[in-house]
């Protein structure tokens, strides 16, 4: 009970720790302040740098990507229907207490393509638990989702409140096909989406999905979620089932925070609950943010015991 209740005041110091930090901050002498904001400017310029650089890079590999297979359909595009490509990428450490040594690095490109009729995308990633994790969700359960991805879109339906779309990839290794309904409503401050789809795995076989969500505004910069997120795989004996409670603040144009509570459950003593806060700020430019995210998850495997840990995440947005 002493480690038990040790860690869990760990975890909390570790929430405090920034906001003392920012209000000690505020009181420093003049000459103090002038050193600081120096150090602070250097820093920037290395940064906002090589991050540039990058970004740069990644914007003209992408964007020539995404005009090479939108000119397949039509080869003298017009400027009105110029492909473009969007992501991001985040690089980060996310020490636990039974994994001090777990990186957290993912990145996402999706590009679109008009003279498709923009009803074709093709997004690539390295996440494999993208489509199990909740909307809030940014811890992973699955450790290994390092594998690279690639999916082809068809949205056969898009409108205001019924989207339909069909995909085509490889995921976890092997090809897969699914199809996708998405229908939203809205009801005075709530909005209610349900997403059910059904796929096909060549390794794994059919599968079954149902996603749903609820939003609810309190105030103009908040707002509380609650999900739901089950699957079926005709490999695995049982369902997965994932749900969870969100509060996500806005505090101005350059920080956020969200508090969640989450649990995940397939039925074969891997459940799981998680408790995390994460904070986000906009560090120098305006597609560039530093996250900071101490959680604690209990795991069926471990007999529930307290497993606290540091997300720490530099994550930079590109393309047009």
């Amino acid at each position: 009970m002493l480690l038990y209740r040790s860690n869990l005041i760990g975890f909390w110091v570790l929430i405090a720790v920034p906001f003392l930090l920012s209000a000690k901050s505020q009181d420093v002498s003049p000459t103090k302040q002038a050193q600081n904001e120096a150090i602070t400017n250097d820093l920037k310029n290395d940064v906002t740098y090589g991050a540039s650089l990058i970004r740069t890079r990644l914007n003209a590999q992408m964007q020539n990507s995404a005009q090479w297979l939108d000119n397949l359909v039509e080869q003298k595009p017009s400027q009105e229907n110029i492909a473009s490509a969007k992501g991001y990428l985040s690089v980060g450490f996310a020490p636990r207490a039974r994994d001090l040594l777990n990186f957290d690095n993912q990145f996402k490109v999706s590009l679109d393509l008009p003279n498709w009729e923009d009803k074709i995308s093709l997004i690539i990633d390295n996440d494999e638990d993208e489509e199990d994790r909740l909307p809030f969700q940014s811890i992973s359960t699955d450790q290994n989702d390092n594998q690279l991805n690639a999916a082809l879109n068809w949205y056969m339906v898009q409108r205001q409140r019924l989207n339909v779309e069909h995909r085509i990839g490889v995921s976890r290794s092997n090809l897969f096909a699914q199809s996708r309904l998405r229908f939203r409503h809205t009801v005075g401050n709530w909005r209610f989406s349900f997403t059910p789809s059904i796929e096909y795995y060549l390794e794994d076989g059919i599968g079954a999905r149902f996603y749903t969500r609820a939003d609810v505004t309190l105030t103009p910069n908040q707002m509380l979620n609650f999900s739901f997120n089950s699957r079926y795989i005709e490999s695995e004996p049982s369902n997965r089932i994932s749900i969870g409670v969100f509060h996500s603040q806005t505090y101005n144009s350059e920080q956020a925070a969200v508090i969640g509570l989450w649990a995940n459950d397939n039925f074969d003593g891997e459940r799981s609950y998680y408790s995390s806060y994460r904070w986000r700020t906009q560090f120098f430019e305006n597609w560039l943010f530093f996250e900071v995210e101490p959680f604690v998850e209990f795991r069926e495997r471990h007999e529930f015991a307290d497993e606290p840990g540091l997300a720490i995440r530099l994550i930079g947005y590109y393309g047009i």
